[in-house]
């Protein structure tokens, strides 16, 4: 598999990569989006705001990432996280299951886990 800005590069060109280049590169993409979101909701609600030096740190490793990510196979940045992966599947439905649960528990008390 190519790695991610080959990828990337020629959806932009018009072309029209694979179905399991696209598939890989979408799960990337969808890690990298909730990590960076994810850490800027935590420091957009953070009360007193982090230092300056921390701030740039987190962007440098926000750039860090990406740069990562676009130099790599999606296949091979996701690693263990693959779908294709049995060990990652039952993982996942228990953590599924464990989702469910929460979220039936919440129901049930009358609200979401902060209450409201």
């Amino acid at each position: 598999m190519r790695n991610l800005i080959d990828i990337v590069e020629e959806v932009k060109d018009g072309g029209q990569p694979d179905y399991e280049e696209l598939r890989y590169a979408l799960l990337v993409y969808n890690s990298m989006l909730f990590l960076d979101h994810k850490n800027l909701i935590e420091e957009l609600l953070k009360e007193p705001r982090s230092q300056k030096f921390i701030r740039e740190l987190k962007a440098k490793n926000s750039d860090d990432m990406y740069r990562n990510a676009l130099n790599k196979s999606p296949k091979e940045y996701i690693g263990s996280y693959d779908p294709d992966n049995p060990s990652y599947q039952r993982q996942r439905k228990v953590h599924q299951k464990i989702f469910d649960k929460f979220m039936k528990d919440c129901e049930q008390a009358g609200g979401t886990q902060d209450g409201k």
